[in-house]
C-alpha cells in the first residue's frame, strides 16, 4: 500500500477488533469487580437501586416511542399504533416499579437470574461447541458459573434481598476474576502469534 493512502476498515471488522482486544476483557473484568464489590457491601440497597433504574428507563424509553410513534410518517398506521401501545405499556410498567418497589424487585430478581441462565447457557454452549475459541476453558466455567447462579436465583426467588444481592456481589466478584484471567490468556494468545 502507497504511503498516505487510507486504508477502509469495515465496520464488522472495527467491532471484532474490539471483540476480540483483550484490553477491554480486562478493563470490563475490572468494572465489574468494582461493581461486584459494591453490592456485596450493599446488597440490599443495590437489588433496589436495579428496580428503580430500571423504572426510570421503562419511563423514558416509553416516552421516546410515544414521541418516535407521533413523530414518524414513514411506517403505517398500524405499526405507529403499535409503537404508541408498546411506549404506553413501557411508561405504566415505570410508574408501577416507581409506587410498587417491591414487588418490582421480584421482578429484577427474576429477571436477573433468568438472564444469568441464558447467558450461562450461551457462553458455555459457544466455548464447548467451538474447540478454537481462545481462553476456552475459562469461558466453559464462566458459563457454568452463571447457570448455577441464575438456577438458585429463580429456584429460591424468596431468598431475603440481602442474601440475593450478596450472592449476586460474589458472582459479580468471581466472574470479574475470571473475565481479567481470560483477558490474559487472550493477551498471551494475541503476543503468540
Amino acid at each position: 500500500m502507497a504511503q498516505g493512502e487510507a486504508t477502509v476498515v469495515g465496520e464488522g471488522e472495527v467491532l471484532d477488533v474490539l471483540g476480540r482486544s483483550w484490553g477491554w476483557v480486562f478493563a470490563f473484568g475490572i468494572a465489574t469487580l468494582v461493581a461486584g464489590i459494591l453490592v456485596v457491601s450493599h446488597p440490599r440497597d443495590t437489588i433496589y437501586f436495579l428496580a428503580i433504574v430500571l423504572g426510570i428507563w421503562l419511563f423514558i424509553s416509553g416516552l421516546f416511542r410515544m414521541v418516535a410513534a407521533i413523530a414518524d410518517k414513514r411506517d403505517t398506521a398500524g405499526v405507529r399504533w403499535l409503537l404508541a401501545l408498546l411506549g404506553l405499556v413501557s411508561i405504566i410498567l415505570g410508574v408501577f416499579f416507581f409506587h410498587r418497589t417491591d414487588q418490582s424487585v421480584t421482578t429484577v430478581v427474576f429477571l436477573i437470574g433468568l438472564f444469568w441462565v441464558v447467558a450461562g447457557v450461551l457462553e458455555f454452549a459457544h466455548a464447548a461447541g467451538d474447540p478454537d475459541v481462545p481462553a476456552r476453558g475459562y469461558r466453559m466455567v464462566m458459563g457454568l458459573l452463571a447457570l448455577a447462579a441464575g438456577i438458585l436465583t429463580l429456584v429460591w426467588p424468596h431468598v431475603t434481598l440481602s442474601v440475593l444481592g450478596v450472592i449476586m456481589g460474589i458472582w459479580l466478584i468471581i466472574y470479574s476474576l475470571l473475565m481479567i484471567g481470560l483477558s490474559f490468556q487472550l493477551r498471551r494468545l494475541k503476543s503468540a502469534r
